[in-house]
């Protein structure tokens, strides 16, 4: 695949991971595997990017292995760098990690009602809140458009690609795309589908956000 120029309205495609095998189940930061092995998750993102006309220069994961395993496939298929980021990782649920929202529910119901009724402020017992994640995806997507990032973007030619969860893609649409949090939880995130991102000099309204993302694979 060919470079494409540097693009400065998207240059972060990001892919949600491949789908987990626990209906109901609360595992945000638990290291569970995904329903694809990583090499063919890494064939349905390399596909997709090829119909995009995207080479990335560097690929980007949290240490989980339903991302970070599709990641360091990728990385050695492309020959691109993989760098593992825990600002990546998902939510973290804290005390309810492993537990069916259903028993959460019914066995901890004034915990689990006030997270309902403040989740953009407010994490479960132990874990965050939206606005918490956010901050740290911010920290992150601010950080590809110069300090310590720069490096990678001194070619001024590839783009950079995310295995994400599903949690910070959503948090990436509040801090890339002005978003607000309602709206970026409503707007579906379908696994092994493509999102693109502006960078942080040029931010877009969500609406532009979600008519790039592109190719579910």
């Amino acid at each position: 695949m060919d470079p494409l120029p540097h693009d400065p309205v998207h240059d972060l495609v990001a892919f949600r991971h491949a789908p987990v095998s626990l209906p109901g189940i609360c595992y945000g930061r638990l290291d569970v595997a995904a329903a694809l092995a990583p090499a063919e998750a890494a064939d349905a993102i390399e596909r997709a990017l090829q119909g995009l006309g995207v080479r990335p220069g560097v690929i980007w994961s949290s240490p989980l292995s339903r991302c970070a395993g599709p990641a360091a496939e990728l990385s050695t298929r492309l020959g691109v760098p993989h760098v593992v980021d825990e600002r990546l990782l998902e939510i973290a649920y804290g005390a309810w990690e492993g537990r069916a929202f259903s028993d959460i529910e019914r066995e901890d119901p004034s915990a689990y009602a006030a997270w309902l009724r403040d989740w953009e402020r407010a994490g479960p017992p132990g874990g965050e809140s939206a606005i918490e994640v956010e901050a740290r995806v911010r920290s992150f997507w601010r950080e590809l458009g110069a300090g310590s990032c720069a490096s990678w973007r001194a070619s001024g030619a590839p783009s950079h690609l995310l295995v994400a969860h599903a949690g910070v893609l959503r948090a990436l649409r509040v801090v890339a795309c002005a978003a607000t949090w309602p709206a970026a939880m409503s707007a579906p995130a379908p696994h092994l589908s493509a999102e693109r991102f502006p960078m942080p000099a040029s931010a877009v309204p969500l609406a532009a956000c979600q008519g790039a993302r592109t190719l579910r694979a």
